[in-house]
């Protein structure tokens, strides 16, 4: 359980508009879950061998924390997740990324923000 609010608590700050900007603009699209699984990608960013799959799609480091404890406790998803939030109390984060949002596809406003990733990854 732990792991898992050390987890989010790295996460948070990540959760805002301009990395989301860059998850859309690296991937040409991004809805709410991809740029979930896109936040925990830096994470695992130690890891020496990728499966082509997972790059930027991190979506099992998530579940971790989760499959260790139902394996080694036989309890179920709900009892671990009612556990974490016991644990995790009021520091749940935002609901809304911070920052100002903006169209990552606008190759001008793009341009302006994220220059080098703009130059990498065009608009098609």
């Amino acid at each position: 359980m732990r792991f898992q609010i050390c987890l989010g608590r790295v996460l948070n700050p990540t959760f805002t508009w301009e990395l989301w900007a860059a998850a859309d603009r690296i991937m040409g699209w991004c809805s709410d879950d991809v740029f979930f699984y896109f936040q925990l990608w830096p994470v695992g960013l130690g890891r020496e061998n990728w499966d082509e799959e997972e790059w930027l799609a991190w979506e099992e480091l998530d579940y971790a924390a989760l499959r260790a404890f139902t394996r080694v406790t036989g309890r179920s998803e709900c009892d671990f997740y009612d556990a974490v939030d016991a644990q995790r109390g009021e520091d749940s984060g935002s609901l809304d990324p911070a920052g100002e949002r903006w169209d990552a596809r606008d190759d001008a406003e793009a341009e302006r923000r994220l220059p080098r990733l703009s130059g990498m990854f065009p608009v098609s």
